[in-house]
């Protein structure tokens, strides 16, 4: 967050706000935040949220709603179905990690049977709770599973992996890590399995470690230890039956030229309904110099003073000078 502030400061961006507050706080505290939001003369609001506190954030404001903001999120919740249901977010923006597809992930998980279920706590929980039965015979009125349950008739994420995005940061870093260790104890002709090795000899591995993934995702580190950064512009668009959805409109690519790493696909719809490439040109107006009276007198300083939000910070910017 800091980051982004210093950087806001020096394009001219007037923050006329920032909060924090976590979902383990006393429900007045959400509401506090919401308030704030309401009675904000900006128009531009930066979410670095996890999806916890975004909820209830969403759903306070739903009771009675702010003025349209454009909001701006980050990669927790900017790739969540689960919050399209909320109209007020329409025109949202953010990057989010690209989608994938893992090879023979998807035969993997649907090669369990009821008796592999049965060897694990979680499976059993999700062999049971996805087919209403119960694997250790009749019990709290569930019905003994018997063996016709169909797990790949099941439609739920679990057995959909065409979009993954986390999974797929989790696949490429357990790759590295297993080149890295085969760097370490192999050498051009053989490899000693019984060879002890430090995390230190790990690290310093992963820095050479370069190869290409079964879906073809490139996998290596730069001096700093960075893998190249690759990310999706996703903009939340209506649909024509009204709902929201999530449409990628520009790609993010830290490999490409200098100059060429970002580019843009197709339109952003704003909130608002403007249709444009270009961010809103009055959410950028500089205000250097211009306080918020009403954040001087409650807080003793001006305006671009800045509360938190957990891994949920909530910035504003002004679009008529604070």
């Amino acid at each position: 967050m800091a980051i982004f502030l210093k950087a806001a400061q020096e394009e001219g961006i007037c923050v006329e706000y920032s909060e924090v507050f976590y979902r383990t706080q006393p429900r007045s505290k959400v509401e506090r935040v919401a308030n704030v939001i309401r009675r904000s003369t900006a128009r531009v609001l930066v979410a670095f949220v996890h999806e916890g506190e975004l909820r209830l954030l969403l759903e306070e404001l739903t009771r009675q709603p702010p003025p349209p903001l454009q909001w701006i999120g980050s990669d927790a919740w900017i790739m969540d179905p689960e919050f399209l249901r909320f109209n007020m977010c329409a025109g949202a923006i953010g990057f989010g990690i690209p989608p994938s597809v893992i090879p023979g992930l998807r035969e993997f998980l649907l090669d369990l049977s009821p008796e592999q279920a049965l060897k694990s706590p979680l499976l059993t929980e999700f062999w049971e709770s996805s087919f209403s039965c119960s694997l250790k015979g009749s019990s709290g009125g569930a019905r003994e599973c018997d063996g016709s349950e169909d797990i790949c008739a099941l439609q739920n994420p679990y057995t959909d992996t065409s979009q993954l995005r986390i999974t797929n940061m989790v696949y490429k870093a357990t790759y590295a890590i297993a080149h890295a260790i085969h760097g370490v104890i192999c050498n051009d002709t053989q490899c000693d399995k019984s060879a002890k090795f430090t995390p230190w000899q790990i690290r310093d591995q992963l820095k050479r470690v370069n190869f290409t993934a079964k879906n073809g995702f490139q996998v290596s580190f730069d001096s700093s230890g960075d893998p190249v950064a690759v990310y999706e512009l996703i903009n939340w668009q209506f649909k024509k039956d009204g709902g929201l959805d999530m449409v990628t409109v520009g790609h993010y690519d830290s490999s490409r030229p200098r100059g060429q790493e970002f580019s843009m696909s197709r339109a952003i719809s704003w909130t608002g309904g403007r249709t444009e490439h270009e961010f809103p040109g009055t959410a950028l107006r500089s205000c250097h110099g211009v306080h918020n009276p009403r954040d001087q007198q409650q807080n003793g300083s001006p305006a671009g003073n800045h509360v938190r939000i957990p891994d949920t910070r909530l910035v504003r910017n002004s679009d008529d000078g604070c």
